[in-house]
């Protein structure tokens, strides 16, 4: 199986490329940003030219939220038009998205079909993206995934282990609902269901499981792993300095696959083991 991995130096392309790499039966090519700036339309569909991939797995985004406001332009070239160029190739891609297309209130568990409504610049890029691939005759399979963390490039888990260190008080938001999502975790399922297998076409909602937690009871349960002194103290995300809004709710529902992924307990116990 040839696989065209892109954005092989993220929190999740890294994932990816550790474990395809000890796979004797994929021809893997992972080009970084030096080899090829998808940025560079000419590039881009040089490459693409003539070449077919059973998979194009799709890690390249733009994530900053806030900043995403401002540089509006920059964050639909990543989220979008990057995209839009890898679709005129007509390979099967798995592409990854985002709980910021919804708008969902707390206590409702958000399935694939749910209305997408984004509060922000940046879930707006990520709603264009899925419209795109829903309008392509092309194989494509969207993962949308919440609250990503792991070993390569910021995230919260990280960042609470570290402000730990030095902080004796974590403000932390406590009116934002969601699950975590193990970035090593992600990338073995979506290679176990959607490289290995072929799943129908279509939105795919995957986070680790286990009960819902605010970011303020995620960073709680950081803190008692790491047997930290540190304290959260909780806060309203209205309380924070933030340029963009963001969805209250991060529950995401996953009813189409029968099997689920581990406990975010489970995942976050291995990152700290890891750390």
């Amino acid at each position: 199986m040839r696989i065209l991995l892109l954005g092989q130096t993220g929190l999740l392309g890294s994932e990816f490329l550790r474990i395809l790499s000890a796979r004797p039966d994929i021809d893997l090519l992972a080009p970084t940003h030096r080899e090829l700036d998808l940025l560079n339309p000419t590039a881009t569909h040089e490459l693409l030219a003539g070449e077919y991939f059973d998979r194009i797995i799709d890690c390249v985004a733009y994530t900053h939220v806030d900043q995403a406001e401002t540089e509006r332009g920059r964050c639909k070239q990543m989220n979008v038009e990057i995209l839009d160029m890898l679709l005129q190739h007509k390979s099967p891609i798995i592409h990854f998205s985002s709980d910021y297309v919804f708008d969902a209130p707390l206590n409702t568990a958000i399935t694939e079909d749910y209305p997408r409504h984004p509060v922000n610049y940046y879930g707006e890029t990520k709603k264009q993206a899925e419209e795109l691939l829903e309008t392509k005759d092309t194989m494509w399979w969207n993962i949308r995934t919440t609250w990503l963390f792991g070993d390569s490039g910021k995230n919260f888990v990280s960042a609470s282990l570290d402000k730990s260190i030095t902080d004796p008080i974590l403000h932390v938001v406590d009116d934002e609902i969601g699950r975590p999502t193990s970035a090593r975790d992600l990338a073995k399922y979506v290679i176990e269901e959607f490289v290995d297998k072929e799943q129908p076409k279509g939105h795919y909602h995957l986070q680790n499981s286990g009960e819902s937690c605010s970011w303020a009871e995620l960073a709680e349960y950081i803190l008692r792993r790491k047997n930290s002194s540190s304290q959260v103290r909780k806060i309203s995300g209205s309380q924070l300095i933030r340029t963009a809004d963001r969805p209250k709710n991060s529950i995401l529902k996953n009813s189409k696959l029968s099997r689920s992924m581990r406990s975010w307990k489970d995942a976050v116990d291995d990152f700290i083991s890891r750390s």
